[in-house]
Protein backbone atom coordinates (compact mmCIF):
# COMPACT_ATOMS: atom_id res chain seq x y z
CA UNK A 1 0.00 0.00 0.00
CA UNK A 2 1.34 3.41 -0.88
CA UNK A 3 1.13 6.35 1.49
CA UNK A 4 -1.30 8.03 -0.88
CA UNK A 5 -3.64 5.02 -0.70
CA UNK A 6 -3.34 4.99 3.10
CA UNK A 7 -4.35 8.65 3.25
CA UNK A 8 -7.36 7.94 1.02
CA UNK A 9 -8.42 5.18 3.43
CA UNK A 10 -7.99 7.54 6.40
CA UNK A 11 -10.07 10.20 4.63
CA UNK A 12 -12.85 7.66 4.01
CA UNK A 13 -12.70 6.47 7.64
CA UNK A 14 -12.84 10.03 9.02
CA UNK A 15 -15.77 10.87 6.73
CA UNK A 16 -17.64 7.72 7.78
CA UNK A 17 -17.14 8.40 11.50
CA UNK A 18 -18.30 12.02 11.13
CA UNK A 19 -21.38 10.82 9.26
CA UNK A 20 -22.16 8.32 12.04
CA UNK A 21 -21.80 11.03 14.69
CA UNK A 22 -24.24 13.28 12.84
CA UNK A 23 -26.67 10.40 12.39
CA UNK A 24 -26.53 9.51 16.10
CA UNK A 25 -27.17 13.11 17.07
CA UNK A 26 -30.16 13.33 14.71
CA UNK A 27 -31.59 9.93 15.68
CA UNK A 28 -31.40 10.77 19.38
CA UNK A 29 -33.04 14.16 18.73
CA UNK A 30 -30.57 16.12 20.84
CA UNK A 31 -29.84 19.77 20.27
CA UNK A 32 -26.71 19.27 22.38
CA UNK A 33 -25.25 16.20 24.00
CA UNK A 34 -25.66 17.81 27.43
CA UNK A 35 -29.21 16.44 27.27
CA UNK A 36 -27.98 12.91 26.56
CA UNK A 37 -27.59 9.89 28.76
CA UNK A 38 -24.25 8.64 30.03
CA UNK A 39 -24.11 5.96 27.32
CA UNK A 40 -24.82 8.38 24.47
CA UNK A 41 -22.25 10.84 25.80
CA UNK A 42 -19.68 8.05 26.11
CA UNK A 43 -20.34 6.86 22.53
CA UNK A 44 -20.18 10.40 21.18
CA UNK A 45 -16.91 11.16 23.02
CA UNK A 46 -15.36 7.89 21.83
CA UNK A 47 -16.23 8.72 18.21
CA UNK A 48 -14.98 12.29 18.58
CA UNK A 49 -11.67 11.05 20.01
CA UNK A 50 -11.31 8.49 17.21
CA UNK A 51 -11.79 11.23 14.61
CA UNK A 52 -9.20 13.47 16.30
CA UNK A 53 -6.68 10.60 16.38
CA UNK A 54 -7.28 9.71 12.73
CA UNK A 55 -6.81 13.36 11.75
CA UNK A 56 -3.51 13.46 13.68
CA UNK A 57 -2.31 10.32 11.89
CA UNK A 58 -3.31 11.84 8.54
CA UNK A 59 -1.43 15.03 9.37
CA UNK A 60 1.75 13.00 10.00
CA UNK A 61 1.41 11.12 6.71
CA UNK A 62 0.80 14.09 4.42
CA UNK A 63 4.21 15.49 3.46
CA UNK A 64 5.03 19.15 3.98
CA UNK A 65 6.97 19.42 0.73
CA UNK A 66 6.73 21.79 -2.22
CA UNK A 67 8.08 19.06 -4.55
CA UNK A 68 10.90 21.12 -6.10
CA UNK A 69 11.52 20.42 -9.75
CA UNK A 70 15.07 19.20 -9.11
CA UNK A 71 13.70 16.49 -6.77
CA UNK A 72 11.20 15.04 -9.27
CA UNK A 73 11.96 11.68 -10.85
CA UNK A 74 10.20 8.79 -12.56
CA UNK A 75 9.76 5.40 -10.93
CA UNK A 76 11.58 2.93 -13.20
CA UNK A 77 8.94 0.21 -12.74
CA UNK A 78 5.70 2.17 -13.09
CA UNK A 79 6.99 5.25 -14.94
CA UNK A 80 5.01 7.38 -12.45
CA UNK A 81 6.49 10.69 -11.30
CA UNK A 82 7.41 11.04 -7.63
CA UNK A 83 9.27 13.44 -5.37
CA UNK A 84 12.66 12.18 -4.19
CA UNK A 85 12.58 14.60 -1.22
CA UNK A 86 9.41 13.20 0.39
CA UNK A 87 8.80 10.03 -1.66
CA UNK A 88 5.30 11.24 -2.58
CA UNK A 89 3.69 9.87 -5.75
CA UNK A 90 2.63 12.77 -7.96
Amino acid sequence: MTVKKGIEILDWWIYHKQKVMTQLKNDWHYESFDEGTCVSKMLYEAERMDIENLQLIRKQLVPNCNHPKEDLDLDPDTKMPYCMACNWDL
